[in-house]
């Protein structure tokens, strides 16, 4: 649903499309390409535009682990800056997908990060939830059933834990992070989901 600028609560949004278990989103600011989640169907739709019927742009293949399928994908984040790349957190294959610009149910994705099975040990991701990308190609990814935000450098083979690590609700713990943002200082913003806060982490320290 699409809201017009300065909405509140008494303001109608625009219906784009229904989707069986719609999660995350993203968009191309340069184009208005709209980037959806269909966990349950494991697939990412794009709405060309913004507008009109959505088009397959990863998965669509059923639940899997081949390069063309997900399994409960939930984080979607197209890199619109720096390298045209549509990114997928790819939750039940425990994997960070990459996919380029153009990319159909036919494209075979590659494996940036995770894909080696559940766990919490450097190379690994327990149920990824959503991910940002920076101008030089670093991935920072809510890796929620480790209560942590790890950042995989280019082309890495393992993550380090920059937040996080331990379940708990001290200034420096998470629960089930969601979402994460970055802001114009650079500073770290986690939606930590399971401890129903919004935390703030200096850039400097994380």
């Amino acid at each position: 649903v699409r809201f017009p600028p300065n909405s509140n609560s008494t303001t109608s949004g625009t219906l784009l499309a229904s989707l069986t278990e719609a999660a995350m989103i993203s968009v191309n600011a340069l184009t208005n390409d709209v980037y959806v989640v269909g966990a349950s169907g494991s697939t990412v739709y794009k709405f060309v535009g913004g507008s009109g019927s959505p088009v397959i742009a990863a998965g669509g293949n059923g639940n899997g682990n081949a390069l063309n399928q997900l399994a409960g994908p939930n984080g979607v984040y197209y890199d619109y800056l720096y390298t045209n790349v549509l990114y997928v957190t790819d939750q039940n294959n425990y994997r960070i997908m990459k996919f380029p610009s153009g990319s159909t149910s036919a494209t075979y994705g590659t494996v940036v990060a995770g894909g080696n099975g559940v766990g919490s040990g450097a190379n690994q991701l327990h149920s990824p939830r959503s991910i940002v990308v920076d101008s030089s190609g670093t991935l920072y990814i809510t890796d929620a059933g480790n209560n942590r935000v790890t950042r995989w450098l280019q082309n890495a083979t393992s993550g380090t834990t920059i937040v996080g690590g331990i379940s708990g609700t001290a200034s420096n713990q998470l629960n089930w992070p969601e979402i994460i943002l970055f802001d114009r200082y650079c500073n770290l913003l986690v939606v930590d989901r399971g401890n129903n806060r919004i935390q703030l982490f200096n850039s400097t320290t994380s």
